[in-house]
């Protein structure tokens, strides 16, 4: 009875093996079915351009002022705090009479992601034409919410490398990873032709001082003048590309004029509701609504420098087409000093030598990155981590962020008082601004990363500025703040130590991660033994 039972149920347990075999079987077909899906045709997708007329807007006009004597100088205005980037955007939303061209990595749909569509849709109904061009694997905002915008008559969206299974993502990213794994990291934001805005920050809370638990430390520039030509030269150039399509091709849904009537209240009500929240009374706060947009500009000669989109595609691509070429001749120039701000740095063998040889030529080189306490991407950290005692002994001089930052004097300062940052602070921030100062001179602005993924996989976009004055000012200040909100890395007998200042002025010394868990730490060291460096 007992080996009858148990025989029993070893057939019964094969029979079911069999079955859960061949279900498995019947799923991986269906999925591999499904992932294998091809986009549509594409060749015959509508070309448009960049509307010629923006001068003569309220905002062109405004800017012909601001350039009175200028010659072919750009000016440009640094987007610090999160606020100020929120309002600036929709600021010129609402001014907008002819063009709006936005181009993102990222597009939430919390609070910030949701108050921008909506005063988007509020542009379209005015008769401003609107191009919206995201990333398909990094923007969230779901089909549904951008073939709802794409139904309005002014409103086109495109999705740049799109997955081909809209339904089984994951799948797709899977079975077509060699195509995919490459993604539009640009960021920029254009209206009228006349202003545009260029820098690290995609479209979410984190980014706009907007979430509760983690704010990013970033920044934009708002340009004016040649460089905004430029800007949409970029952007005509990605809406163009054959790897950009219609999200209406990419899906057959559409909605009836009741589902976008009733969205469209939705959104009013949205933003009358936002306006009276605790958020919305710090925009109102913000120091453009207080000055009604008036700022002082810097102005000098720019430049947009950007990937071309080829690059998303398999094979070779020409070197000079790439982004981190265009810089090449700039970087081959410093004489004297050079700081660079990197929420995600991965140098590699090459970097460090690059590096080392700066520095042996007497050439100060400053780098600041995200501590492991501060960054959100501890597989990238990892990437970085073994090359911190190389860069130390050579003399390079390496800052870590911490993830709570305060102002040098503990508290809160007065309007009057504060000086302008050039990278923003939080409390619980994470840094994500990527800038780089050259002698005193140049600055570069931008999405790109200090990484192999900003190097050779991810398009990217940035804005060289030479101006002696904004770089100069710039610099100083961030030099300044960081002995406040980073850690100051050192070796001791071959060994890394962090030290920071507390509030009082006091030193703290660590000689490991600080407020990270052993955990942590070791889960970061064991992926630093994995060999995926070039993805990072």
């Amino acid at each position: 009875m007992m080996v009858l039972g148990l025989s029993t149920a070893f057939e019964v347990g094969a029979v079911a093996s069999v079955r859960i075999f061949q279900r498995g079987l019947a799923m991986a077909f269906l999925l591999v079915v499904g992932g294998c899906q091809s986009l549509p045709d594409n060749s015959g997708r509508t070309m448009s351009y960049t509307l010629p007329n923006g001068a003569d807007t309220r905002l062109g006009r405004g800017v012909a002022t601001l350039r009175a004597g200028q010659s072919d100088a750009s000016g440009f205005y640094p987007l610090s705090t999160g606020v100020d980037a929120l309002v600036a955007r929709l600021q010129l939303v609402q001014a907008a009479e002819h063009s709006i061209d936005l181009q993102y990595y990222i597009w939430h749909r919390d609070k910030t992601g949701r108050l921008l569509a909506a005063y988007l849709l509020d542009a379209a109904d005015r008769g401003v034409r609107v191009r919206i061009l995201l990333d398909d694997m990094g923007s969230p905002l779901g089909d549904e919410s951008l073939l709802m915008l794409d139904q309005h008559p002014n409103v086109e969206v495109r999705l740049f490398n799109p997955l081909s299974n809209r339904v089984q993502r994951f799948w797709s990213m899977l079975t077509e990873f060699s195509r995919v794994n490459r993604r539009m990291h640009n960021k920029s934001f254009t209206v009228d032709n006349s202003i545009a805005i260029v820098g690290g920050r995609n479209i979410g809370n984190e980014y706009f001082a907007a979430h509760n638990d983690v704010a990013f430390a970033d920044l934009d520039l708002a340009v004016i003048g040649p460089v905004v030509d430029q800007v949409s030269d970029g952007f005509d150039q990605y809406w163009n590309h054959g790897a950009s399509y219609a999200v209406s091709s990419l899906s057959s849904h559409t909605f009836t004029g009741m589902e976008l009537n009733a969205v469209r209240e939705q959104m009013k009500t949205f933003i009358e509701e936002t306006r009276q929240d605790e958020y919305g009374g710090r925009l109102l706060e913000s120091d453009l609504v207080k000055n009604k947009g008036a700022v002082d500009w810097f102005w000098g000669a720019g430049q947009v420098l950007y990937d071309h989109p080829d690059k998303s595609l398999p094979g070779e691509v020409d070197d000079s087409r790439y982004l981190r070429s265009q810089l090449s001749d700039v970087f081959a120039g410093v004489s004297s000093r050079l700081l660079l701000v990197s929420p995600y740095f991965v140098p590699g063998e090459a970097g460090v030598d690059y590096f080392t040889s700066l520095a042996q030529r007497g050439v100060q080189v400053t780098i600041v990155t995200n501590s492991l306490a501060a960054t959100d991407v501890g597989a990238v950290h990892s990437g970085y981590a073994k090359y911190r005692k190389a860069l130390l002994s050579a003399g390079i001089r390496l800052y870590e962020v911490r993830p709570k930052v305060v102002n040098g004097s503990g508290k809160k300062q007065s309007n009057e008082d504060k000086p302008r940052q050039y990278i923003g602070s939080s409390a619980k921030a994470s840094l994500h601004a990527k800038a780089f100062f050259i002698d005193g001179r140049y600055t570069f602005v931008g999405s790109m990363n200090l990484d192999p993924r900003s190097f050779l996989i991810n398009t990217e976009i940035g804005i060289l500025l030479d101006s002696a004055q904004f770089t100069s000012l710039a610099q100083k200040q961030i030099l300044a703040s960081l002995s406040h909100n980073a850690y100051e890395l050192s070796l001791e007998e071959g060994d890394v130590l962090w030290t920071a200042r507390t509030d009082t002025g006091t030193r703290e010394v660590f000689d490991s991660e600080p407020m990270v868990s052993g955990w942590r730490r070791l889960g970061v060291w064991f992926m630093g033994l994995l060999p995926i460096e070039s993805q990072l």
